[in-house]
């Protein structure tokens, strides 16, 4: 009797408590990341869209400046100061122009930038409630730079928001810094080919190569630098850097020319397209301390057909097998690189970290409050409510990527092979095929956002990411994706659309034929062929499928094979099945038989391909995964990268 009376009476206290925890975190209102204009008065327009890039273009240009110029620093600092969401990219400029041009600027200026990073806030860890991401793979290495470059700046001053000084915090710094190199030498970038957030690596990595007083860090940095610059240089196309990608945003996904690197693919490469913008990419354009290899420009040059395959990052059950503490600083950075938060395999490691650090009045992590419960966290609860609820923001999550490449002079076409097809997805961008710097053909599921406004209304949507991932292979010029959309709905997901899509402007295009179930398209000697399972609907800018289960085949092909009359005939008489019960489709051309198994086995001719790679396939690299040591040769030249002794040699 008195057992069961204890026992009751433990519930009721556990009970208690968690209701009081409850009511406690439900009271926490969000920070908004950046805050809306209507209403104030204070300037903030200015503040939201100073230009600060164009005052270091200026000033690198040698180009006469008055006070309004100067005046963009004022606003910089102001957004600075109130902590908004993506501060780090306003340092890496600010902080080159204090290193290369204090003495052109007014003293009053440097000591309004001075007060502003003395006064910043760098990691998760440091004082202060804020709504400022620090954690996806670019912030990262952005606020550890701009960290360490500030207390070399400031080595004996006390920055005010810890009370500690410029040289602790250099400390501080370094140790990210060294981790950030390392885990992107030997396992690449999470955000694989991201051609918007390979300029926010760039920015910093160019800051340190410059800047930085730690000879191992600039020999390492320089070792990164050549690593993405061989990413952009064998998946660009004619210097249209829009492959398959770990993030990638709607415009960025349909033309080169929108992509943030255009301004460095032509300072490398010498291609040009579309508009001058100067960014984060200026920290580049006049870095001083680094020569690109001749390797990689002359890879990036190459326009001979080949096939470049390729792996990065890690998947969500390689991280918890390699790095198992899971607060170690060297696990929160990888994970959380890897945006991997509400997933059963790092979920209760997610929730201490926010506990620990007061991060729950972070806009994009608010949604945690709801099981930031000791009753979850110290029962082990957590992974089996993650694993039953099979949240809608576990798509968040950009895991390994193995990726297949192959150009050719007339077009490009990218894959990221099997990568988790049924799973939820964000902003990754699972195949693309570039014909022309301003067109690039693709498809996605479209899906709803997390939220209708704010920091989480960007992904994924109509046309960026994906609700629910395909199964999507490439061999040579031919892509099969696979769309199953009636798998069991996710907690927190919205209406699953039932329907697929592909990006097909036909105004772009030279020539196109529509009938049914085939279209075919000409731009200039490029050639492309889309088969769907269903009738399509052709509108101004896409082909459109309804229903659960969809089906696309892309071929391309161009003018040197066969004239576009021949080519559009000969997809339309390809043979082409698919079996609904196995959802398993079976397709034939130019001599070779294909075979996708939904979530099962792709085979070439009855031989199953194998679709995991090494860290690089290519004539220009055959390096192993997690390799000490990559080597990168072409039309004889060479680079050999030795990241544990700190050995760059061209």
């Amino acid at each position: 009797m008195y057992i069961f009376i204890a026992i009751a009476g433990l519930i009721l206290i556990i009970a208690i408590i968690t209701f009081i925890e409850f009511q406690k975190n439900s009271r926490i209102k969000i920070i908004p990341a950046r805050p809306k204009a209507e209403g104030r008065d204070d300037g903030f327009d200015k503040i939201m869209n100073s230009n600060l890039h164009e005052l270091l273009y200026k000033l690198e240009e040698k180009i006469s400046l008055d006070e309004a110029d100067f005046s963009t620093i004022e606003s910089t600092c102001s957004y600075l100061d109130y902590r908004f969401d993506c501060v780090d990219f306003r340092m890496q400029t600010l902080l080159r122009m204090l290193f290369k041009h204090s003495d052109k600027i007014p003293e009053k200026y440097i000591e309004m930038i001075k007060n502003s990073l003395l006064s910043s806030k760098f990691f998760m860890d440091q004082p202060g409630e804020d709504s400022m991401c620090f954690w996806s793979e670019n912030h990262l290495l952005l606020f550890a730079a701009a960290e360490y470059l500030t207390g070399q700046l400031y080595e004996d001053e006390i920055f005010t928001n810890d009370n500690l000084t410029g040289k602790r915090h250099k400390e501080i710094a370094l140790e990210r810094i060294n981790i950030w190199l390392k885990q992107r030498f030997y396992y690449g970038f999470t955000e694989w080919y991201s051609n918007t957030y390979y300029e926010e690596d760039i920015a910093p990595l160019s800051n340190l190569i410059d800047f930085c007083d730690n000879s191992e860090v600039v020999t390492r940095s320089k070792m990164i630098m050549d690593i993405l610059l061989h990413d952009i240089a064998t998946q660009s196309h004619m210097g249209s850097f829009t492959s398959t990608s770990g993030r990638q945003y709607e415009l960025g996904k349909k033309s080169g020319e929108n992509s943030a690197l255009r301004n460095i693919t032509y300072s490398v490469w010498g291609y040009k397209m579309g508009y001058e913008k100067k960014g984060l990419d200026q920290n580049f354009i006049y870095i001083n301390n680094y020569k690109v290899p001749d390797v990689i420009k002359k890879i990036g040059l190459d326009s001979e057909a080949g096939i470049i395959k390729a792996s990065s990052g890690l998947n969500l059950t390689e991280l918890v097998k390699e790095m198992p503490k899971g607060q170690s600083l060297e696990r929160v950075m990888m994970q959380w690189a890897m945006e991997s938060f509400s997933n059963k395999e790092v979920v209760t490691d997610t929730i201490k970290y926010v506990h620990k650090n007061h991060m729950l009045s972070n806009e994009f992590l608010n949604g945690f409050k709801l099981i930031d419960l000791s009753i979850l966290k110290y029962t082990g609860l957590l992974p089996v409510i993650s694993g039953i609820l099979r949240p809608f923001s576990d798509g968040v999550a950009i895991q390994r990527a193995n990726t297949y490449t192959f150009k050719t002079k007339d077009y490009m076409l990218a894959t990221a092979q099997n990568h988790h097809p049924g799973e939820f997805g964000d902003q990754q961008h699972i195949w693309s095929a570039t014909l022309a710097d301003n067109l690039c053909i693709f498809t996605t599921h479209p899906a709803p956002p997390f939220s209708d406004d704010g920091a989480l209304s960007a992904s994924p949507n109509y046309w960026v990411g994906n609700g629910i991932n395909p199964h999507s292979v490439q061999d040579k010029n031919v892509n099969i994706t696979i769309y199953s959309l009636d798998g069991k709905k996710g907690f927190m997901e919205k209406k699953r659309d039932m329907k697929t899509h592909c990006y097909f402007p036909k105004s772009l295009f030279n020539e196109v034929e529509l009938s049914n179930k085939v279209v075919t398209g000409r731009r200039g000697d490029a050639f492309i062929a889309i088969r769907s399972g269903s009738k399509m609907t052709m509108t101004a800018d896409e082909l459109l499928q309804e229903g659960e289960l969809t089906y696309w085949v892309t071929e391309l092909s161009s003018r040197d094979k066969e004239t576009f009359e021949e080519f559009s005939q000969r997809i339309r008489s390809n043979e082409l099945s698919f079996d609904s019960e196995s959802k398993t489709l079976c397709y034939a051309t130019t001599g070779r038989d294909y075979r996708l198994k939904y979530k099962g086995d792709f085979n070439i001719d009855g031989k199953k391909q194998d679709t995991e790679y090494k860290r690089f396939e290519s004539k220009y690299s055959d390096t192993q995964r997690e390799s000490q040591v990559i080597e990168i040769s072409f039309d004889g030249s060479s680079l050999m990268l030795d990241y544990e002794n700190c050995v760059r040699n061209e």
